[in-house]
């Protein structure tokens, strides 16, 4: 597990956890017509972990070996990627470099500025480019299908469906060709068991009040027009990002922090939740959600995605 992602010594957030015991009363709460929700414009994300801090994908991995400038580098290598695969980026594609002076610009000691404001950043972030945005919803049911998605987390524990295949590849050739197969198989299954015992006990999905956040924060909302990127309005996506801190000791060398600190200042407003629930009730969850239309074929619409869905059901059905 990434070091910024271990679990903190004071639980910051301890006031506002609601543990939910089942996945039915996990729906309940996250209902909006909850009276937890009277207040309008409450944000949601999902995490497979409830111990996983807050914090960017760009940052979970930065050290003092980084380039300060990987930001930017994968922006331009992004763009140029889209570009021949003729996949359109909304507004100017150079429109992310910025000479104006505002909290979202950033300069580059070589002498580059750039505005990570701009769509093409909440694009990349959203295909799973790291950047220093950070994904939010403002459905919650969507917030809840990412917490139940672990098709990433399978695959960095080492227990993704393709691994476990090659797992088992690695044992069948090791009996083709006579190897010592017990020692093959032992440790092979002793991958897969560490992988397991790496699973989370709750997931989470944190919601945050849109108005709290700018009234006591220095963070902000990034919102782009949802009909410009598709996956974003299926998705009802939108990003939080940090506009104030020590960036240049960062780029010397020390931990980007994560936005725990500063949201945990909602607390006292009560504009801040966490809603936890058992992994072993994330099949039951994930259930429901697809009773909502929370699948594949609606979140990440593709025409890949709708056959699986269309097989699936097809499949479901003639064994009922």
């Amino acid at each position: 597990m990434n070091s910024t992602q271990e679990n903190q010594t004071f639980d910051l957030f301890e006031d506002v956890t609601i543990h939910c015991d089942t996945a039915r009363d996990f729906m309940d709460n996250l209902d909006l017509t909850h009276p937890r929700w009277s207040r309008q414009n409450w944000i949601f994300r999902g995490q497979n972990d409830a111990r996983w801090e807050l914090i960017p994908s760009l940052f979970r991995t930065w050290n003092r070996d980084t380039n300060p400038g990987l930001e930017l580098a994968l922006i331009r290598l992004f763009i140029s990627n889209a570009n021949l695969a003729q996949l359109p980026i909304p507004n100017n594609s150079l429109g992310y470099y910025s000479n104006t002076f505002k909290p979202t610009v950033r300069q580059l000691s070589a002498g580059a500025s750039y505005d990570f404001s701009h769509v093409v950043f909440a694009i990349a972030q959203h295909s799973g480019v790291p950047t220093r945005l950070l994904d939010f919803t403002h459905s919650p049911l969507v917030a809840a299908y990412f917490a139940v998605d672990f098709i990433n987390l399978f695959n960095r524990l080492g227990i993704g469906s393709g691994q476990l295949a090659e797992y088992f590849r690695q044992c069948a050739h090791s009996v083709v060709e006579e190897a010592d197969v017990l020692a093959t198989v032992t440790k092979l299954a002793l991958k897969v068991q560490e992988g397991f015992d790496q699973l989370p006990e709750n997931i989470a999905v944190w919601a945050v009040h849109a108005q709290d956040l700018g009234d006591y924060t220095t963070i902000k909302l990034l919102e782009h027009p949802f009909m410009e990127i598709l996956p974003l309005r299926m998705q009802q996506g939108l990003f939080l990002c940090d506009t104030e801190f020590a960036e240049e000791e960062v780029q010397d060398g020390h931990n980007w922090p994560s936005l725990d600190t500063k949201l945990a200042t909602l607390v006292e407003t009560h504009g801040i939740y966490k809603l936890t629930m058992p992994y072993a009730q994330a099949e039951p969850l994930h259930d429901l959600l697809t009773l909502h239309r929370m699948s594949p074929a609606f979140v990440t619409p593709s025409y890949e995605a709708v056959a699986r869905q269309t097989v699936a059901v097809a499949y479901e059905m003639s064994w009922a």
